[in-house]
């Protein structure tokens, strides 16, 4: 008898019978049009339907995380289609983790059954799993998650805990709506800070020679020194810093002595030729390992790619607190939130504009209350700013074009040392077409900081729409390599320069690897589709950016891609509207 782990997807429509009752024909073509969207997004994320019987399905995957995102996919997609044709079925899905017995093309076992138990237990339109799927998905699917609790399933021994996937966020995932403890006070140390502060800890020398101690400090002053440029960052000065050096401290000690939230510690080891550096950013309040990694190099070479690594080190961990400051914002009501933790709600719903209208709203939303709360926070004028920028693209609206702008004034003349508000205010000139001024902002944003991933990757922007492409994907190769895990609302310009190159199968390719697909990389994947594909690829590419954008129009979506050259917006005009898109 042949067994396997498999992560198992258990489907089933909702009411099914009672519209076959009201509706046999319509319901019947309905059910076809779930069964081809479920079909898709399994196949997509390299599934297997292994059973179809009446209004119900079980697939395989071999990943937890592809099986996770396909049902999140599904059930956005079927969302989608219900708010602009009502009829459309809802589904219930449930995902477990199991061995299972093989029997042919069948799969059987407790685990399928347990899976089939856990759909049941799925609100319609939703996605439940159980806590082994939870625990292998959470920190990197995407979404973020709701504990419903422990749930006695019929015919299983034993009560199963489970969870509901709530919605997609920035990097990471991890659960929303869980109570928190009241956080103890703290009697004999600084004033505590926000979430947003770390004390670099001196790396340690772990080689036998001394000589190498420099190392170590030099790179603890270096990433002092490129954390302190994050403007939403307290960081701990040098001085205090080395004042543990030689001490072997807990971190809760530091976090009560100098009033942080994280340290980030590591150590510098010389191995024969080559050196090992190692980093790991741990909270102060409960000793989580928020993020830990190594990075190898020759020591010939380590004086020439030092800058790289600490520069890598900084994006990696600014991302994971400031993610871990999200989720500590979500868990506060708006009355007991700080400008800062509204801040971080508007960057989660901002970094999700790119795929869909009503997240860049409701960024604008939480930015208007981060105001509203301190009207002196630049930072908060300055991603209004942005907010503005990309809900004028979605509607055309001058009037959140003018409002950008005014955000924006508002942000320099409060700081004009911040480089996401250059990196912003170069976007802005740019849908201007004031190349020059936008070339200027985006240098100058670099020069602030050349350590921060977005920053970096936005300035690809500027590259696409002069017609650079090479030059775009340098910038974009960089900002990968400083933050494995950057926004798909900077990833798609990867698409775009590929298209200015005319690479596009390439085009498709960065497309088809994004873990979210926004509307722009949607449309250049059709206009790149119309170079090489036939016709059902070119209709499944279109129906993918209707999907996101049923409204889409040419003329409102090239308002927002700004070439210098109109040799690229003619180009790209022609490529939709071959493709079927309506002008």
């Amino acid at each position: 008898m042949e067994r396997r782990l498999a992560t198992i997807m258990a489907g089933d429509v909702v009411g099914y019978s009672a519209q076959m009752g009201a509706s046999e024909a319509d319901t019947l073509a309905r059910l076809a049009r779930v069964r081809e969207i479920v079909g898709d997004r399994v196949v997509e994320k390299a599934g297997r339907t292994f059973s179809q019987a009446g209004d119900g399905f079980l697939a395989e995957f071999s990943s937890p995380v592809s099986a996770v995102r396909a049902g999140f996919d599904i059930q956005r997609d079927l969302a989608s289609l219900r708010q602009h044709d009502g009829g459309v079925l809802e589904l219930r899905i449930g995902i477990h983790l199991a061995d299972v017995v093989v029997d042919g093309d069948d799969l059987l076992g407790d685990g399928v059954n347990i899976a089939a138990r856990v759909e049941g237990q799925a609100a319609p339109g939703s996605v439940a799993l159980t806590q082994v799927v939870f625990d292998q998905v959470k920190r990197v699917a995407q979404l973020t998650f709701e504990e419903i609790g422990e749930v006695a399933l019929k015919n299983i021994s034993e009560p199963v805990r489970l969870y509901r996937v709530v919605d997609e966020i920035k990097n990471h995932s991890y659960i929303t709506g869980a109570p928190v403890a009241p956080e103890a006070e703290q009697p004999n140390g600084l004033e505590a800070h926000d979430s947003n502060s770390v004390a670099v800890l001196p790396f340690a020398n772990m080689s036998s020679d001394p000589e190498q101690d420099y190392l170590a400090e030099g790179m603890t002053e270096d990433l002092i020194t490129g954390l302190a440029k994050f403007k939403d960052l307290f960081v701990v000065s040098r001085n205090t810093s080395f004042s543990y050096l030689g001490r072997n401290v807990d971190p809760h000690e530091v976090g009560r002595e100098l009033g942080v939230t994280y340290c980030l510690e590591g150590s510098v080891r010389k191995l024969g030729s080559r050196i090992r550096i190692t980093g790991q950013l741990i909270s102060t309040k409960n000793g989580e390992h928020v993020w830990a990694d190594r990075q190898d190099c020759s020591l010939d070479d380590l004086f020439d790619v030092q800058d790289e690594i600490v520069g890598s080190i900084v994006s990696t961990v600014v991302g994971r607190m400031e993610l871990n400051a999200a989720a500590s914002a979500r868990r506060k009501k708006p009355k007991d939130m700080a400008a800062y933790d509204c801040l971080m709600r508007g960057l989660e719903f901002h970094r999700l504009g790119g795929v869909a209208q009503s997240q860049v709203e409701e960024a604008v939303a939480w930015f208007d209350l981060a105001i509203e709360k301190d009207p002196e926070y630049s930072r908060a004028h300055i991603w209004r700013s942005c907010s503005l920028a990309t809900l004028w693209e979605w509607t055309g609206d001058q009037k959140h074009f003018n409002g950008s702008l005014a955000a924006s004034k508002r942000g320099f003349e409060l700081d004009d040392n911040d480089a996401e508000g250059h990196r912003i205010a170069g976007s802005i000139c740019l849908y201007s077409q004031e190349f020059d001024r936008a070339a200027y902002h985006f240098q100058r944003a670099i020069e602030l900081n050349p350590n921060h991933a977005y920053v970096v990757g936005r300035t690809g922007e500027l590259h696409v729409f002069l017609g650079e492409g090479e030059k775009a994907l340098e910038m974009l190769r960089r900002a990968k390599k400083l933050d494995p895990y950057l926004s798909e609302y900077c990833r798609e310009l990867e698409a775009a320069a590929n298209y200015v190159l005319e690479r596009y199968e390439e085009t498709t390719a960065v497309v088809a690897q994004l873990p979210r697909l926004t509307r722009r990389a949607a449309a250049y994947s059709v206009a790149a589709t119309v170079h090489y594909g036939g016709p059902a690829e070119i209709a499944r590419a279109v129906e993918a950016l209707l999907r996101i954008d049923p409204a889409f129009a040419i003329a409102k979506f090239l308002a927002g891609e700004f070439y210098k050259d109109a040799v690229y917006k003619d180009r790209l005009t022609n490529d939709l509207a071959k493709a079927g898109l309506p002008e």
